[in-house]
């Protein structure tokens, strides 16, 4: 397919650009192949939701927005064209790869095919603005600016103040109540980040934020994450922190008299 491979190319020369540094493209899922964190971002590989019997062409839009309520954490999507589909005059499909709490995008119950409501599919028609980066800008306004009002799943919080907290959970790892069937993993993006920020914090000689450390040390591997150095030094500001939270605890308590 001829315009699927000149329409990939140019997006590919344009993404960095397009998305201030925040998403890369590849044919492959390259971004997130570590075994232990496929629970957390699935791969289509693994899922029997993809027919393999009919042949495609696909790429893999991982996007890491720097702001808003998703900040810090990356999502792998699949945009597919099926040969049979008479491409660009037929829309592609969107598949998002990773676990995300978004209303206008449906992972749950391990759901990872078709699973994406962006504005860009509903007006594709094969003309100028149907096109790969079209879509690219699509995706990206999903994660600034979901919309509540269309949802394409309903057990997401309408509330913007619990939608938000709910978003953090997901991110960072944790149970939503009355969401899907298993607690969210820590995103793989966002472990990425935190990892980052523990060494500018090392390399600085600076003390961790304690929110920080809570989340760096809640890991259940999370001494297999870090070398012994960094993991020493961890544990020294975790012990501080928590010296810190006692100390303080016995300055504000009541005396009795």
């Amino acid at each position: 397919m001829a315009r699927f491979e000149k329409d990939f190319r140019q997006l590919s020369r344009q993404i960095d650009s397009l998305s201030s540094g925040q998403a890369r493209v590849s044919y492959e899922n390259i971004f997130n192949n570590s075994p232990s964190l496929l629970r957390a971002s699935i791969s289509s590989d693994s899922s029997s939701d993809f027919d393999d019997s009919t042949p495609s062409q696909a790429f893999h839009i991982e996007i890491t927005p720097r702001d808003g309520p998703y900040a810090n954490g990356s999502f792998i999507f699949r945009i597919e064209v099926c040969p049979d589909g008479d491409y660009p005059d037929s829309q592609p499909t969107v598949s998002c790869l990773t676990r995300i709490y978004h209303p206008n995008i449906d992972t749950t119950y391990g759901n990872c095919c078709n699973n994406v409501c962006v504005s860009t599919l509903n007006d594709w028609d094969g003309g100028a603005n149907s096109t790969f980066e079209d879509l690219l800008q699509g995706l990206m306004f999903l994660f600034y600016s979901p919309n509540p009002d269309d949802p394409l799943t309903s057990n997401v919080a309408t509330d913007e103040k619990e939608f938000l907290a709910n978003v953090r959970i997901a991110i960072e790892g944790g149970t939503i109540e009355d969401y899907d069937s298993a607690p969210f993993e820590i995103n793989y993006g966002y472990k990425n980040y935190l990892k980052q920020q523990e060494t500018q914090y090392i390399e600085k000689g600076e003390e961790i934020d304690e929110g920080l450390i809570s989340i760096l040390t809640r890991e259940p591997n999370f001494k297999q994450l870090f070398t012994a150095d960094t993991l020493e030094f961890l544990m020294n500001n975790q012990s501080a922190s928590a010296f810190s939270h006692s100390t303080r605890h016995n300055k504000e308590a009541p005396t009795s008299s």
